[in-house]
């Protein structure tokens, strides 16, 4: 077998030109309709067309050249390494060297999006074209992205039936529940875990507006991560608590901040780091939700060190793709338990003998945790 030649084609864009004259083809007339309009179809068969039968027409003689997108450089031209910041439409904010970039992608890419939600998402490392825009106009791009280098640490769900990785190249996924006002909600904590044990993360629980918990509810709830292992934080913005204890665990990490809205996440990032001024907003008391003021997923840079992405707040997280018979070793206080199961293919759910239904029985599992791990067996992962 050959080997495969180089595509030279890559980041050109195809085109439609004219042949030379001396290779349009000619055209064959043989006046069969004009011999039946002047009656002499005695010099016609059953089987002659009644039309005229014609070469291609000069809207089809064309030829397909390949050449640099319009507005682009063309391949070959240096190419520089940089980080996503922001998505914005069409244009990518990326960090080139300390100088941020507005850049578009290439053709090639976006081809990705048949499968993906999105082909670069924030904290992507990206390789970038630069581009010296000229005239006026803010829709001129200033790089043309490449190609996304491989991605380590991605948290990431389905969305309307595509992968939608949320950020990458992270190290860890804060995840901000507030103890009231939106109402915590132990089920959604357990998906962003498993989320972000899935995209090889570490996971920190953080639960925030510690003000509004006059009988110390955070602890005892926190307590349930801190036993299996998970470093559980209790915060409050008004009162400055737990707040130096997050910027240590921030300081020269790339994090990503997640949770529903009006939990607090850019309240407790403008504390981490005054000056940041992070747009907030607040809770609708009839519905007893935050509102969106974070409308899209951004990386900011730590003055401390590190990076941290602030994202959306999302009520509903399905899941990346996992099958449901791994879902077992994204729960940690599981995974030592399993092999003792009577059945190797053991659900954990319904079967006799079970290891991890006595465990829960004795209490030696949180219920609410087992809870978690049934409703996403039987519910979102059942078509896997």
């Amino acid at each position: 077998m050959s080997p495969e030649k180089p595509d030279n084609r890559k980041g050109l864009q195809r085109k439609r030109i004219d042949l030379r004259k001396n290779r349009a083809p000619a055209t064959r007339r043989k006046h069969f309709t004009e011999l039946y309009r002047q009656g002499r179809d005695e010099k016609l068969d059953e089987d002659t067309p009644l039309s005229e039968r014609v070469g291609k027409s000069d809207l089809t003689r064309r030829r397909t050249s390949f050449e640099p997108e319009s507005g682009l450089p063309a391949p070959g031209a240096e190419v520089k390494l940089g980080r996503v910041l922001l998505m914005r439409g069409h244009f990518v904010d990326v960090d080139i060297d300390g100088c941020v970039r507005r850049c578009v992608m290439r053709g090639m890419l976006r081809k990705r999006l048949r499968d993906e939600h999105n082909a670069v998402t924030v904290g992507d490392q990206v390789e970038v074209n630069v581009v010296e825009s000229t005239g006026p106009g803010e829709d001129k791009p200033e790089g043309v992205i490449e190609a996304v280098r491989p991605r380590h640490g991605v948290l990431a769900r389905q969305h309307d039936g595509r992968l939608q990785v949320i950020a990458a190249n992270v190290d860890q996924a804060i995840i901000v529940s507030a103890i009231q006002m939106p109402e915590i909600r132990p089920h959604l904590i357990d998906r962003y875990i498993v989320a972000a044990e899935a995209g090889e993360l570490r996971p920190i629980v953080c639960v925030n507006k510690a003000d509004l918990d006059p009988e110390d509810f955070c602890n005892e709830f926190l307590d349930v991560y801190r036993n299996i292992g998970y470093a559980g934080l209790r915060t409050s913005v008004t009162r400055n608590e737990g707040i130096d204890e997050l910027r240590a665990i921030l300081k020269d990490k790339a994090s990503v901040f997640v949770g529903m809205s009006g939990v607090g996440k850019s309240s407790l990032l403008n504390a981490v780091q005054p000056g940041m001024a992070l747009k907030i907003g607040d809770i609708n008391i009839v519905l007893g939700r935050g509102r969106h003021t974070t409308t899209a997923a951004q990386l900011l840079k730590l003055d401390f060190g590190g990076y941290v992405v602030d994202t959306p707040g999302i009520r509903q997280l399905e899941l990346p793709n996992i099958d449901r018979g791994d879902l077992e070793m994204y729960f940690v206080e599981f995974v030592p338990r399993v092999a003792t199961c009577k059945f190797a293919n053991c659900s954990h759910i319904h079967e006799i003998g079970c290891t991890i239904k006595r465990a829960v029985e004795e209490g030696q599992i949180d219920p609410e945790r087992y809870e978690s791990y049934v409703r996403m067996f039987t519910d979102e992962l059942k078509g896997n």
